[in-house]
C-alpha cells in the first residue's frame, strides 16, 4: 500500500501551505499521526512512522524524521531538526535552530533554548555506534548550549547559555561554562518549570488561549 502523503490529523488542527506530512522514505510503514488542536507552519516536513500528541506546534521549516515519539503539548520552533528515533515527553518547548540527533531521550516539561546542539557520536567517521543523550524532567537548557555524546542530564537541572556539557549533570544542579562547572541549584531557581509558561507559550504570533492545561 502506498502511504505517501497520507496522514492522520486530529480535529481542530491547522496545516499551513507547503507542509509535507507523512514524507515517505525507504522501508517506511505507517503514516504520520498528529493529535488534535495542533498547528503546523509552512515549510515543515514530518516523516512517516512518527507519532505526535495533541496541542502540538511546529514552526516554519522544521524537519522531524522517522520514528519519533512526541508527547502532548510540545512546541518545536522554526529551523529545528529532529533526526528521527527520538523520544520526547509532554510539555516540551524546543526553541529555534536546535539540532537533536537520533536516539536522544527527553523527559517532560523541558525547555531547550535556541541554537542548542546535541551530539550522539563520540568518534564520528572513526568508530561505529551511537552514544545518545538522555535528558530528565523539568530541565532548562539555555541558548547556544552544546551537549556531548553519552551525557545524562538529571531532573530539574538548569544549564546556562553557551555551556559545553562534558559530563553528566545530577538532579537539582546548576551547570554552566566551558568546560562545564556544577553547583547545587540555588533555591530561588525553583523546583520545576512553570506549567503556564510551558503550556501557553506555544507561539508568539499564534499564541494559544486554550486553558485546558489547567485540568491536567
Amino acid at each position: 500500500m502506498d502511504l505517501e502523503l497520507k496522514y492522520l490529523l486530529g480535529e481542530n488542527s491547522i496545516v499551513e501551505p507547503n507542509v509535507i506530512l507523512s514524507y515517505k522514505y525507504l522501508n517506511s510503514k505507517k503514516p504520520t499521526k498528529i493529535g488534535e488542536f495542533s498547528h503546523i507552519h509552512s515549510g515543515t516536513v514530518i516523516y512517516q512512522d512518527t507519532t505526535i500528541g495533541s496541542h502540538f506546534t511546529a514552526g516554519h521549516n522544521v524537519t522531524i524524521r522517522a520514528n519519533c515519539q512526541i508527547g502532548n503539548r510540545v512546541v518545536v520552533l522554526h529551523g529545528t531538526t529532529l533526526e528521527g528515533n527520538i523520544k520526547i515527553g509532554n510539555g516540551v518547548k524546543i526553541m529555534a535552530h536546535v539540532y537533536i540527533p537520533s536516539q536522544t531521550e527527553i523527559g517532560n516539561m523541558v525547555f531547550i533554548g535556541p541554537g542548542t546542539n546535541i551530539l550522539n557520536a563520540t568518534l564520528p567517521m572513526r568508530k561505529t555506534g551511537l552514544n545518545p543523550v538522555k535528558i530528565g524532567n523539568d530541565v532548562v537548557i539555555g541558548g547556544g548550549v552544546t551537549i556531548l555524546p553519552g551525557i545524562t542530564i538529571g531532573n530539574n537541572a538548569f544549564i546556562g547559555a553557551g555551556s559545553v556539557v562534558t559530563k553528566n549533570i545530577p538532579d537539582n544542579t546548576l551547570a554552566y561554562g566551558n568546560p562545564i562547572q556544577l553547583k547545587e541549584l540555588p533555591a530561588d531557581f525553583g523546583e520545576g518549570n512553570d506549567p503556564q509558561q510551558i503550556f501557553t507559550g506555544r507561539d508568539l504570533w499564534n499564541n494559544n488561549e486554550d486553558d485546558s492545561w489547567k485540568n491536567l
